[in-house]
């Protein structure tokens, strides 16, 4: 195990890159030991969090590894760091929804309540990021203790981020399975968001949350689509009818397929 701020640097690269890519990443450099600690945590710890927001594929064990690493290397620099607080708290929660899959209902609740802890943790610090915000919105619907007024968390998202492509799939699904009870400003909000991601060719993630969560907002979520270009339509409307979803796209007539 490293035992320096140098080496924490070299394993978590190395680490990192083997678990995502199946082979030994080398770091190009490392900052000498006389560098301010901080900016040695940064790097790897940047790449843990884009890694995990890109749903990379981590070999088992390897999260928890880089979670007692980035603790061990010095709590003080992890939770005064904005970069290696929010990669500590976007850790915490991914090993929490590992749990659900594994672990007895009290074990999952422990777990996402510490990864709740480090997420409230590190917006103090990216009180900014979209990310965070829909990540504390989506702890506190996992969690036993969720309340309505916990939305003004997505809310919070929107108003931070409205328009982060990365973030949109996930956080569009978790406003569409709230969208009775979010304030009206959210609400549009997050039709506006479909559309986006209709528009910027997120086709598959469309579908999957038109015929999912957002089945009951089908009629505002398609009339949304109007000044969307023509090509994503059609393509949202072939992957419809693929799915046997019986619905009209604004703008769209799809030729009849004779062997349909």
């Amino acid at each position: 195990m490293p035992n320096s701020s140098a080496s924490l640097s070299l394993w978590l690269h190395r680490l990192v890159l083997q678990t995502a890519f199946g082979v030994l990443g080398v770091c190009s450099a490392i900052w000498g030991a006389g560098m301010l600690p901080w900016a040695v945590l940064v790097t790897p710890a940047r790449d843990v969090a884009e890694l995990i927001a890109s749903n990379a594929p981590f070999k088992p064990g390897v999260l928890k590894e880089v979670e007692a690493e980035l603790a061990a290397a010095r709590p003080e620099l992890t939770w005064s760091n904005p970069v290696a607080a929010r990669a500590s708290a976007m850790v915490s929660l991914q090993l929490a929804q590992d749990a659900q899959a594994r672990s007895t209902s009290e074990e999952v609740e422990a777990a996402f309540s510490v990864a709740e802890s480090r997420i409230r943790a590190a917006l103090r610090l990216n009180p900014s990021d979209s990310y965070l915000w829909a990540s504390a919105y989506f702890v506190r619907t996992a969690r036993a203790e969720f309340n309505p007024s916990d939305t003004r968390l997505l809310t919070q998202s929107y108003v931070t981020g409205p328009h982060e492509g990365w973030v949109s799939a996930s956080r569009n699904r978790l406003a569409l399975a709230a969208y009775p009870i979010l304030d009206p400003r959210t609400q549009t909000l997050a039709i506006s968001e479909f559309s986006e991601m209709v528009g910027s060719g997120m086709i598959d993630e469309a579908v999957a949350n038109l015929l999912g969560v957002g089945w009951g907002q089908r009629e505002r979520l398609l009339a949304s689509l109007d000044a969307v270009g023509r090509q994503p339509k059609e393509a949202l409307a072939r992957r419809l009818e693929d799915e046997g979803a019986r619905v009209e796209v604004p703008g769209v007539q799809l030729e009849t397929r004779p062997w349909r």
